[in-house]
Protein backbone atom coordinates (compact mmCIF):
# COMPACT_ATOMS: atom_id res chain seq x y z
CA UNK A 1 0.00 0.00 0.00
CA UNK A 2 1.42 3.44 -1.06
CA UNK A 3 1.60 6.60 1.21
CA UNK A 4 -0.90 8.19 -0.38
CA UNK A 5 -3.83 5.05 0.16
CA UNK A 6 -2.23 4.85 3.98
CA UNK A 7 -2.61 9.43 4.28
CA UNK A 8 -6.33 8.46 3.01
CA UNK A 9 -7.25 5.49 5.57
CA UNK A 10 -5.74 7.30 8.62
CA UNK A 11 -8.15 10.47 7.57
CA UNK A 12 -11.22 7.68 7.39
CA UNK A 13 -9.63 6.18 10.98
CA UNK A 14 -9.68 10.32 12.04
CA UNK A 15 -13.18 10.63 10.78
CA UNK A 16 -14.69 7.40 12.49
CA UNK A 17 -13.02 8.60 15.95
CA UNK A 18 -15.32 11.45 15.62
CA UNK A 19 -18.79 9.35 15.76
CA UNK A 20 -17.75 9.01 19.64
CA UNK A 21 -18.52 12.77 20.13
CA UNK A 22 -21.81 13.43 20.66
CA UNK A 23 -23.12 14.10 16.45
CA UNK A 24 -26.27 14.38 14.85
CA UNK A 25 -27.44 11.66 12.67
CA UNK A 26 -26.89 13.81 9.16
CA UNK A 27 -23.71 13.84 10.53
CA UNK A 28 -22.69 10.54 11.84
CA UNK A 29 -24.23 9.38 8.04
CA UNK A 30 -22.57 12.43 6.00
CA UNK A 31 -19.01 10.57 8.17
CA UNK A 32 -19.87 7.19 7.60
CA UNK A 33 -20.66 7.86 4.27
CA UNK A 34 -17.08 9.40 3.35
CA UNK A 35 -15.24 7.01 5.27
CA UNK A 36 -17.10 4.10 3.01
CA UNK A 37 -16.58 5.76 -0.45
CA UNK A 38 -12.82 6.19 0.78
CA UNK A 39 -12.39 3.37 1.67
CA UNK A 40 -13.55 1.35 -1.21
CA UNK A 41 -11.90 3.86 -3.32
CA UNK A 42 -8.49 2.82 -1.66
CA UNK A 43 -9.72 -0.94 -2.10
CA UNK A 44 -10.26 -0.18 -6.25
CA UNK A 45 -6.76 1.86 -6.36
CA UNK A 46 -4.81 -1.27 -4.61
CA UNK A 47 -6.71 -3.71 -7.08
CA UNK A 48 -5.47 -1.58 -9.93
CA UNK A 49 -1.74 -1.58 -8.42
CA UNK A 50 -1.77 -4.81 -7.76
CA UNK A 51 -3.04 -6.24 -11.94
CA UNK A 52 -0.41 -3.37 -13.18
CA UNK A 53 2.52 -5.11 -11.17
CA UNK A 54 4.83 -6.91 -13.79
CA UNK A 55 4.18 -10.85 -13.81
CA UNK A 56 7.65 -11.61 -12.67
CA UNK A 57 6.49 -10.24 -9.25
CA UNK A 58 3.06 -12.28 -9.50
CA UNK A 59 4.37 -14.71 -6.47
CA UNK A 60 5.40 -12.69 -4.01
CA UNK A 61 5.10 -11.51 -0.76
CA UNK A 62 4.16 -7.89 -1.52
CA UNK A 63 1.38 -9.58 -3.68
CA UNK A 64 0.09 -11.71 -0.85
CA UNK A 65 0.27 -8.41 1.13
CA UNK A 66 -2.05 -6.53 -1.52
CA UNK A 67 -4.39 -9.34 -1.76
CA UNK A 68 -5.18 -9.35 1.92
CA UNK A 69 -5.14 -5.53 1.93
CA UNK A 70 -7.72 -5.55 -1.12
CA UNK A 71 -10.21 -8.14 0.93
CA UNK A 72 -10.00 -6.12 4.31
CA UNK A 73 -10.70 -3.01 2.86
CA UNK A 74 -13.85 -4.29 0.45
CA UNK A 75 -14.74 -5.74 3.65
CA UNK A 76 -14.62 -2.93 5.72
CA UNK A 77 -16.62 -1.09 2.93
CA UNK A 78 -19.11 -3.32 3.18
CA UNK A 79 -19.58 -3.38 7.02
CA UNK A 80 -19.88 0.67 6.66
CA UNK A 81 -22.36 0.32 3.83
CA UNK A 82 -24.42 -2.15 6.73
CA UNK A 83 -23.83 0.44 9.33
CA UNK A 84 -24.98 3.05 7.02
CA UNK A 85 -28.34 1.42 6.44
CA UNK A 86 -29.00 0.76 10.31
CA UNK A 87 -28.00 4.27 11.32
CA UNK A 88 -30.63 5.94 8.02
CA UNK A 89 -33.13 3.39 9.72
CA UNK A 90 -32.55 4.65 13.19
CA UNK A 91 -34.55 7.39 14.82
CA UNK A 92 -31.23 9.01 16.04
CA UNK A 93 -27.60 8.39 16.12
CA UNK A 94 -25.86 6.25 19.41
CA UNK A 95 -22.12 5.38 19.57
CA UNK A 96 -23.41 3.07 21.99
CA UNK A 97 -25.73 1.37 19.07
CA UNK A 98 -22.86 1.42 16.98
CA UNK A 99 -19.55 0.78 19.04
CA UNK A 100 -19.04 -2.54 18.63
CA UNK A 101 -19.03 -2.41 14.34
CA UNK A 102 -17.12 0.84 14.51
CA UNK A 103 -14.10 -0.95 16.40
CA UNK A 104 -14.39 -4.12 14.22
CA UNK A 105 -14.33 -1.60 10.97
CA UNK A 106 -11.41 0.52 12.58
CA UNK A 107 -9.17 -2.67 13.43
CA UNK A 108 -9.43 -4.10 9.90
CA UNK A 109 -8.06 -0.57 8.77
CA UNK A 110 -5.66 -0.23 10.70
CA UNK A 111 -4.18 -3.95 10.53
CA UNK A 112 -4.42 -3.07 6.33
CA UNK A 113 -2.41 0.71 7.26
CA UNK A 114 0.69 -1.46 8.81
CA UNK A 115 0.46 -4.71 6.69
Amino acid sequence: MNRQRRSVLHAVLDGLARLRDPVEKDEALMILQKAQSDVQKCADEEEEALDNRPESLQWSAVNDAMSDNISDLTDASGELEVLIDKCQSADMFSYKSVKGDVIKIVNKIKQTIHR
